[in-house]
């Protein structure tokens, strides 16, 4: 441990703008010069995923996800191998893991990001698509319209009306992207957090200094999740269960980001259920652990769709995934796997009650 400490230096880094939120990547360097680098890479892949697999902007450097949207039903469009295999796994984990995460049901999405930029510029107040306006676009969003032809690294929507939506699982696939690269190039200690999106590789190479709620974070990653008694995320304090990374990931999808109210004060957030076609109201939040951070924002997105019972049943039948709940009661649940006092720890015993 002595001899880490004389090798080492902490480090501390925030990118601020991809995938509108601030990313804090922690780590180790036996220099700045070499901490730099890892800071050069990690600007440079992080605007790169952004734009490529953004749906709102044109880019004239790269073909992207808005790209392949201007040309559902013309032509189809070539673009980087990472998109392609991002849309691949996305239409597999469709069919074999959840299908409550459909990345065709941009339509509707599109529907309800309007109706929210529309409040965004009226106080955070404004009305609500109706069930007619939303059945009309969800006539458009099958899946099987995505035709990927890998070997001419090409994307055709062959329905004009469908539109493809990443924002279940970009930010966490990249995240992913980037820890794998981080790895590549030695850094043998890290913790990336992305707006919800956490992932983390080895231990602390040298112990953590001050006070701690907990005498693992001294030498381990700790990671807290939001879950105020009274629902009210806009406070501060609010992480009540504190997990201890170990090389795992954790994604955590919740009602508290990205929302509006009616007139009436109902809270209509970002993650809308196929089903219905309007937000999901289950719970608070959820959050997934496990090993790839693509595949645990993939799953808290499909997990926060489903009732609780479900959602548990569906997670304790995953192999290497665990995951825990915040209800609209305050009350915390997770999953088999875990166990308070073991990785877990939830601060307020009473919430468990």
């Amino acid at each position: 441990m002595v001899g880490c400490e004389n090798k080492y230096e902490y480090f501390k880094y925030n990118v601020v703008g991809p995938f509108d939120t601030i990313t804090t990547y922690i780590s180790y360097a036996k220099s700045q010069n070499e901490f730099d680098e890892q800071c050069e890479m990690l600007d440079e892949r992080l605007e790169y995923y952004d734009k490529l697999f953004d749906k709102y902007t044109s880019y004239d450097d790269i073909n992207n996800v808005k790209t392949i949207n201007d040309n559902a039903g013309k032509k189809p469009v070539v673009v980087d191998e990472a998109l392609i295999d991002l849309l691949e796994v996305s239409i597999t984990r469709y069919h074999e893991v959840s299908s409550k995460v459909n990345i065709a049901f941009g339509n509707v999405i599109d529907i309800w990001h309007g109706y929210r930029e529309n409040a965004e510029a009226n106080d955070g107040i404004g009305k609500v698509p109706s069930q007619q306006e939303l059945a009309k676009a969800n006539e458009h969003v099958d899946i099987e319209s995505i035709k990927i032809d890998k070997a001419k690294k090409t994307v055709y929507i062959d329905d004009a009306k469908v539109s493809i939506d990443l924002g279940a699982t970009a930010k966490g696939y990249a995240i992913e992207l980037v820890k794998d690269e981080l790895i590549e190039m030695g850094v043998e200690s890290f913790l990336l957090s992305s707006g919800g999106n956490v992932a983390s590789h080895g231990e602390r190479l040298f112990e953590k200094d001050g006070d701690m709620l907990l005498d693992d974070c001294a030498t381990k990653y700790c990671v807290g999740i939001e879950s105020p008694q009274d629902g009210n995320y806009a406070n501060t304090g609010s992480e009540l269960a504190l997990l201890v990374m170990q090389g795992e990931s954790i994604v955590t999808s919740g009602d508290y980001q990205r929302f509006y109210k009616d007139n009436n004060g109902v809270r209509y957030h970002h993650l809308i259920d196929p089903d219905t076609l309007y937000p999901a109201v289950h719970f608070r939040s959820v959050s997934i652990i496990t090993e790839d951070s693509g595949y645990a924002d993939y799953l808290s997105s499909s997990v926060f769709l489903m009732p609780f019972e479900d959602g548990l049943e569906f997670v304790n039948s995953l192999d290497g995934v665990e995951a825990i709940w915040l209800l609209d009661d305050g009350k915390i649940r997770y999953s088999d796997g875990l166990k308070d006092g073991e990785g877990l720890y939830v601060i307020d015993k009473e919430r468990l009650k």
